[in-house]
C-alpha cells in the first residue's frame, strides 16, 4: 500500500512539473517574440522618420520651384499684354514729418 501512494504523489510531482516546465518554456518563447517585435518597430520607425525628413526636404525643393516658376508665368503674361518692367524704382521717403495741418 505505501508504494502505490509514493507513485501517485510522484505522479502529481511529475505533472507539476512537466505543467510549470510548459509554461515557463511557453513565458520564454513570448518574452523572446514580443522583444524582437519591439526591437523591430524601433527600427521601422527609425527608417520612417528618415525617409519623413527627406520627404520633407524634397517638398520645400519642390514648392521653391512652383513658386519660381508662377513668377515666370506671371511676369510673361504681364508682357505679353502690354506692361513694360519699370527700370526707374521710386521709393517713399519719410525723413520730413507732414502732417495736413501743421502749426508752422
Amino acid at each position: 500500500m505505501k508504494r502505490n501512494t509514493k507513485t501517485a504523489a510522484y505522479k502529481e510531482e511529475s505533472r507539476f512539473f512537466y505543467f510549470s516546465l510548459a509554461f515557463f518554456m511557453v513565458a520564454f518563447f513570448a518574452y523572446i517574440y514580443f522583444l524582437s517585435n519591439s526591437v523591430m518597430n524601433v527600427v521601422i520607425r527609425k527608417e520612417i522618420d528618415s525617409e519623413i525628413s527627406s520627404m520633407s526636404t524634397v517638398l520645400g525643393q519642390l514648392e521653391s520651384k512652383y513658386i519660381e516658376m508662377q513668377y515666370e508665368v506671371s511676369t510673361e503674361i504681364a508682357t505679353h499684354q502690354g506692361f513694360v518692367v519699370s527700370t526707374k524704382k521710386t521709393f517713399i521717403d519719410r525723413t520730413k514729418a507732414t502732417l495736413v495741418l501743421s502749426k508752422n
